[in-house]
């Protein structure tokens, strides 16, 4: 895909999303998922499969931080203590998130996650795959690795299928180990499987 043609796709993707998300004021519903909370955490909790210690936890593709809020909510009893980060192209939606962790506002970047040079790096990175083009998906997983991790960080990445659709989650640790990555371990949520998430660690 030419320069012009994924600039576009990107822009595309924000509107939708904005004025998807923005339809509600549910929390869930504004971070794109319609299954309720118990499902909401089904198929969500499992990204802490992921993390074995206290630690700086991004959400690159954060949209109103309400998964952030409960990763950290989650983490805590479990014993562990994340501190959140986000990152979002879509400036209305980290005006959300801001609003919504109004102690962690200055952790929250609006920014395009393919082409952002962070100011910092974290020991966690969470990541969907599919915020890029299907064809782009291992090299965006590289740059998120190369940019975002720190070293001895971890890259988690995920994709979400769809219950109502009918449609399953890919394979990620395949996918990840496809494009050359040393694959630590992997999750799934929900009944039957519709997330997936595998995890990459960074020398």
């Amino acid at each position: 895909m030419d320069e012009d043609r994924l600039r576009a796709w990107f822009e595309a993707q924000r509107r939708l999303l904005e004025e998807g998300y923005l339809r509600s004021d549910d929390p869930i519903r504004q971070s794109g998922f319609s299954g309720g909370p118990d499902r909401w955490r089904l198929e969500r909790g499992p990204i802490l499969a992921a993390i074995e210690e206290d630690g700086e936890f991004v959400d690159v593709g954060c949209a109103n931080g309400y998964l952030l809020e409960c990763l950290v909510a989650w983490a805590e009893e479990r014993g562990r203590a994340l501190i959140p980060y986000g990152v979002d192209f879509s400036e209305t939606l980290i005006d959300l998130a801001k609003r919504r962790m109004p102690q962690h506002a200055s952790n929250f970047y609006v920014a395009n996650a393919w082409y952002w040079m962070p100011p910092r790096r974290w020991r966690y990175v969470y990541a969907l795959l599919d915020s890029v083009p299907e064809a782009m998906m291992g090299r965006y997983a590289r740059r998120l690795f190369d940019r975002y991790a720190e070293p001895g960080g971890r890259l988690i990445a995920g994709y979400y299928g769809s219950r109502s659709r009918a449609v399953p989650p890919i394979d990620v640790g395949a996918l990840l180990e496809a494009h050359g990555f040393r694959v630590a371990g992997t999750a799934e949520g929900g009944t039957p499987v519709v997330t997936r998430f595998a995890w990459v660690d960074k020398p």
